[in-house]
């Protein structure tokens, strides 16, 4: 079976390089959408409008079919998403959050299905634009092992971490001491939102934490506070059997630059909105994010200065990015996917966090097969270890006693199946060879079709 599916992936990846050079050349792409919610909605209208692009069908859109009919009539729409994997109908895909809602009919969760789809087209190397949040960390992780050994392309969106606003804050808070406000001290976003139930909290901290993220650094601790607990209860018990509310919720994390931030959720008195404060030695700089309206950033040192910003950022940004990942080998910012299930991993931990009372580390490992490969190693050779020693005792008491058991025809190989199991183990560390197996260059087999003309 492995030969048989290098044979079959191999000719595919190849022919997916020679579609990138087309695409390096026509500046346009056959787009596909998957899912969809407001963001993956814009990103559409902007390529059908803007950019020049196609889309050619949609796939989980349920409800919404009707908008994405009115932006482009032309598109199949369908629920066969199994297609998109053989990169015959678009050279791009753009993933949505909503699902197709079929959780009744299949049994299958749209989370879980969301997943196993994303699965399987960054095994087959279909270039990706992925509206996050898109899954759970764990599933994240997973499938940035899988982009590494496919070499695949995703390029994550998360609308307010990419706006320009939020990168020239960055900007000003990278300057340090040399900029309008001095060295900073203090970093805060105050969310306002009318839901407040537990998925909507979550989400809306991955994608403000996207935005912190750029300005303090990959996130490495999280601490946070929300109802009281119970008196008397102790941290280590057993687990409660309902998570807590998050309509109150508080984080503070830390980043790798030696800065840290505080992020709190309230109700909305007006408009759903958000606050994102930076204080520094000598002024501070405040950026108001409410909702559909345009945001404002004033900054407040020795000189005021206000500058204002459309309400969602230019998706213009984002597909010459996608467009530019397709289409060189070298792309620089391959480490994006890996970011946004960081991001995800530190919302995560705000449960943990709540049920422990106290700050939880992120260790940022990496995450490889290989590692992935050792530890199930570890695990079998530590369960192994653990039946040989029971082998071994069973054996000398049947042995020292003389028991009857000892004249059983069976009972007589137990030398055999103490060895076999080992002998087994120590054949599956082969398996780490075919691990390490280094892709071979594919831009060889399609010579100077991708070269520089």
């Amino acid at each position: 079976m492995p030969a048989l599916a290098d044979s079959l992936v191999t000719p595919y990846i190849c022919w997916r390089i020679s579609r990138r050079t087309v695409s390096r050349y026509n500046g346009s792409m056959k787009l596909a959408l998957l899912g969809i919610d407001d963001d993956a909605l814009d990103l559409v209208r902007w390529a059908v409008a803007g950019g020049g692009h196609e889309l050619v069908a949609a796939y989980d859109v349920g409800s919404r079919a009707a908008e994405v009919r009115a932006l482009a009539p032309r598109a199949q729409l369908n629920e066969s998403w199994e297609a998109l994997v053989l990169g015959s109908m678009a050279e791009a895909v753009i993933v949505g959050r909503g699902g197709a809602e079929l959780a009744g009919e299949t049994g299958i969760a749209d989370s879980e299905r969301r997943a196993e789809q994303l699965r399987k087209l960054v095994q087959a190397a279909v270039p990706l634009l992925v509206v996050c949040p898109a899954c759970e960390s764990i599933v994240g992780f997973e499938i940035e092992m899988i982009r590494r050994d496919a070499k695949a392309v995703i390029v994550p969106y998360v609308s307010q971490a990419e706006h320009p606003a939020i990168r020239s804050l960055a900007e000003i808070v990278s300057w340090g001491e040399s900029s309008p406000l001095g060295a900073v001290e203090q970093i805060s976003l105050e969310r306002e939102q009318a839901d407040r139930s537990r998925p909507a909290v979550l989400e809306q901290l991955s994608r403000d934490l996207a935005a912190i993220r750029q300005l303090i650094g990959t996130i490495h601790s999280v601490s946070a506070s929300g109802p009281a607990a119970s008196l008397g209860r102790d941290p280590l018990g057993p687990k409660l059997k309902e998570l807590p509310s998050l309509a109150n919720l508080s984080v503070h994390v830390v980043g790798d630059e030696g800065l840290s931030a505080r992020w709190s959720i309230g109700p909305a008195l007006a408009r759903p909105s958000g606050r994102l404060t930076v204080t520094g030695q000598r002024g501070k700089a405040v950026l108001q994010m409410p909702n559909g309206e345009d945001w404002s950033l004033e900054v407040g040192g020795d000189n005021l200065a206000r500058e204002s910003f459309a309400a969602r950022p230019d998706p213009a940004g984002m597909f010459r990015k996608l467009s530019h990942a397709i289409s060189t080998e070298d792309f620089k910012d391959d480490e994006a996917w890996l970011a946004a299930a960081r991001d995800q991993e530190a919302a995560e931990a705000v449960d943990r966090s709540l049920a422990r009372g106290r700050t939880i580390e992120l260790l940022g490992e990496e995450h490889t097969e290989e590692d992935s490969f050792k530890g199930v190693m570890a695990m079998g050779g530590c369960l192994l270890l653990a039946l040989a020693v029971c082998t071994v005792f069973v054996a000398t008491i049947v042995e020292g006693l003389r028991l009857p058991l000892r004249n059983w025809p069976v009972w007589k190989l137990w030398p055999v199946y103490l060895l076999a199991p080992i002998v087994v183990f120590l054949l599956l560390q082969l398996f780490q060879l075919a691990i390490k197996r280094e892709t071979p260059d594919l831009r060889r087999l399609v010579g100077s079709e991708d070269s520089p003309r």
